[in-house]
């Protein structure tokens, strides 16, 4: 199921070639090689987490949403954010996994196009991310989120929605401590 095909990747390599013969084939066949891998990547992660019992999926915003109280949202502007703090999404969670590595391959021709793009130097307009705390949640931009992290990139150029919240974040709160019993030997 999870398996690598080099037969079913050359053929969709041809594939690609043949529809899209005005593109540089050398980008889109390291698009297609890198989307191939992050999905297998994204769907052996999801599998690691459930024998592990850790999450990897994104953060849902609609969740910490709905457990803080939210004060004050303002626009900061436009700048560059490391992808390593984009740790949430805002109605996508269940797309691409921590590291924005896809889970499903409906979205496989967004995702190239994408990735052909960003290789070959065009410019893309900038990612809408909400930061809560440390912490960014994509608004618009998954797939050139997930394009770049798979081309290497450690930032992104973003668009930023700063919401403030009364108290502490999910994330800030401290863990209860657990006590652990002793036996008599």
């Amino acid at each position: 199921m999870f398996g690598y095909n080099p037969y079913l990747l050359k053929e969709t390599l041809r594939e690609a070639e043949q529809l899209r013969p005005d593109r540089d084939v050398q980008a889109l066949q390291r698009a297609v090689r890198l989307f191939e891998r992050a999905l297998l990547l994204g769907r052996v992660g999801r599998l690691w987490s459930v024998v592990l019992g850790r999450s990897h999926h994104l953060a849902a915003l609609a969740t910490v949403e709905a457990r803080v109280t939210i004060s004050d949202r303002f626009y900061a502007g436009t700048y560059a954010v490391p992808l390593s703090r984009i740790r949430g999404s805002e109605g996508r969670s269940g797309d691409f996994d921590l590291a924005f590595r896809p889970l499903q391959s409906h979205s496989r021709e967004r995702w190239l196009g994408v990735a052909i793009a960003c290789q070959q130097g065009v410019a893309l307009p900038p990612v809408e991310l909400i930061q809560l705390g440390d912490v960014y949640f994509i608004r618009d931009g998954h797939h050139r989120v997930s394009a770049a992290r798979a081309l290497g990139q450690g930032y992104i150029e973003a668009a930023v929605t700063v919401w403030q919240v009364a108290g502490l974040l999910p994330w800030e709160q401290p863990m209860p401590l657990r006590t652990v019993r002793r036996t008599a030997p």
